[in-house]
């Protein structure tokens, strides 16, 4: 049982607080509430890491909110493929037809007016395309070659280039967004 001292006796001897504290009863205290547990955070999504703008996208989530923010980064995504479209579709343009030339120039090495799939792959890595693999690098020249030679001329080039170009600059994109920390 729990005693509790009078505020009005002025004890001056340690048997007369004895004798205070013995009288007075107190009623046991209230059970003691148990603090529910916090919500868990949810953790980044580890593919995504962290970069040199994850700070801003923390504090655009504390202010904005996880779901508002996330449509907000859908629409900005959306407007930059968008982006990335009209792009690829100046491809039929004067500067858009002297692009694709001095590309293909550039891919193909050793000059012979034809690409192989070693020339494919070290241009795609060159652009940046990192993740080609064999098997797409093998896809891509199935796709463009209509002769059935196993190389790529130019206009065979010039007409998959959209297509090519289009899927990986959108992956590009991605990838540097997360490279960036915007994906946190």
């Amino acid at each position: 049982a729990a005693f509790k001292l009078q505020a009005s006796a002025t004890p001056y001897y340690m048997d007369e607080v004895v004798d205070i504290v013995t009288e007075t009863k107190l009623e046991a205290p209230a059970p003691v509430q148990k603090k529910k547990p916090a919500k868990k955070v949810k953790k980044a999504n580890p593919a995504h890491k962290e970069g040199i703008f994850s700070p801003a996208v923390y504090a655009a989530k504390a202010v904005m909110g996880e779901s508002e923010l996330n449509q907000f980064r859908a629409k900005a995504i959306s407007m930059h493929t968008k982006v990335i479209g009209g792009f690829v579709g100046t491809h039929d343009s004067p500067v858009g037809n002297a692009v694709a030339k001095t590309l293909y120039l550039a891919i193909d090495a050793n000059g012979d007016g034809v690409l192989c799939e070693d020339e494919v792959k070290e241009g795609m890595k060159t652009l940046g395309f990192s993740w080609i693999q064999e098997k797409q690098v093998k896809g891509i020249v199935k796709r463009a070659d209509k002769d059935k030679n196993g190389t790529i001329d130019y206009e065979e080039f010039k007409n998959d280039l959209p297509k090519t170009l289009k899927t990986n600059l959108t992956k590009l994109a991605k990838k540097n967004g997360a490279d960036l920390g915007f994906l946190v």
